[in-house]
């Protein structure tokens, strides 16, 4: 895609599910929700690329040497937007406090960005050492040591905007994360052939688990393609056949019904999950396009992955 088109999507990516209410003569009984019930803390880290705000959630009953999920989120000040903060009903907190994983979630400056959109397609977020990308490295090895994170155990999952974030800094920092994933994202430097991301690896693989939805019209269908190609040719199996494809359909947790095919074992896996109907904006989990259920599975894949 034409850098510029690619630039035009990406600012105006992240949207998030909000309900519309329908015309009805009573109020439709209230719903409440699950609420994570750790401690989230806030911080701010500056290095020579800048400063950005950070969060970070621990459950309750967090042990030494526990996983780390970092988070990025989509553009926030947007209509429909992804909330900068970290929300207690979110999938990617509630399952940390089943499973007692730790979360660290890097938040855009709305100075840098009116939007809060971070920007992977300014050249400048392209290279190693470099702006946002190298704030979010330090945030991430910051959290490791302060939240006493298993450094073999640490993952990368962003949406929209923050999910083309997401595969730029585990391009340019892959020694940090054992997986990285994406919902409604862009591969760095947007390169299907993948070539830049191995190049940047320096090789490594990185087991990769994408999400696209098949009506999203901010990051079309296509993009969700070039990232599959992009992170299998990465990872050394380009051209493998599926070794798994099964259709989940919709359900009470999930709004639509999910193709997921998977590539590829260990470190050289890839999962991608077409989301059939599915628009651009986060689901009612906060994680996906789609719902609780595919929040889980993303995190459920992560989960079985070690440096």
């Amino acid at each position: 895609m034409h850098g510029r088109m690619l630039a035009v999507g990406l600012a105006i990516a992240g949207l998030v599910t909000v309900g519309v209410a329908s015309p009805a003569t009573a109020a439709p009984p209230r719903v409440i929700e699950a609420q994570a019930s750790g401690t989230i803390t806030t911080g701010s880290l500056t290095n020579a690329a800048g400063t950005r705000s950070y969060q970070t959630y621990s459950p309750r009953r967090a042990q030494p040497n526990r996983p780390l999920f970092v988070w990025l989120h989509g553009a926030s000040k947007v209509d429909e937007g992804d909330p900068q903060d970290l929300r207690r009903t979110s999938t990617l907190l509630l399952e940390a406090d089943r499973r007692g994983y730790s979360v660290v979630a890097p938040m855009q400056s709305l100075r840098v960005d009116p939007a809060g959109t971070w920007q992977p397609q300014n050249p400048n977020n392209e290279m190693r050492g470099r702006g946002e990308p190298s704030i979010i490295a330090d945030i991430v090895r910051r959290a490791i040591r302060d939240l006493h994170a298993d450094p073999a155990r640490v993952y990368i999952v962003g949406h929209s905007a923050g999910g083309a974030t997401t595969q730029t800094v585990a391009a340019l920092y892959s020694e940090l994360f054992a997986g990285v994933a994406t919902s409604a994202g862009i591969p760095y430097l947007a390169d299907p052939t993948g070539l830049a991301i191995r190049v940047a690896r320096r090789g490594r693989p990185l087991p990769t688990f994408i999400v696209q939805g098949t009506k999203d019209s901010v990051t079309p269908p296509v993009l969700g393609q070039i990232g599959l190609s992009a992170a299998m040719n990465s990872n050394g199996i380009a051209g493998s056949r599926p070794w798994s494809s099964t259709t989940v359909p919709a359900s009470q947790t999930d709004p639509y019904r999910t193709v997921l095919t998977r590539y590829g074992h260990g470190r050289t896996e890839v999962d991608y999950a077409e989301v059939v109907g599915a628009e651009h904006w986060t689901g009612p989990g906060g994680v996906t396009v789609n719902g609780r259920a595919l929040d889980r599975r993303l995190i459920d894949f992560l989960l079985s992955k070690h440096r």
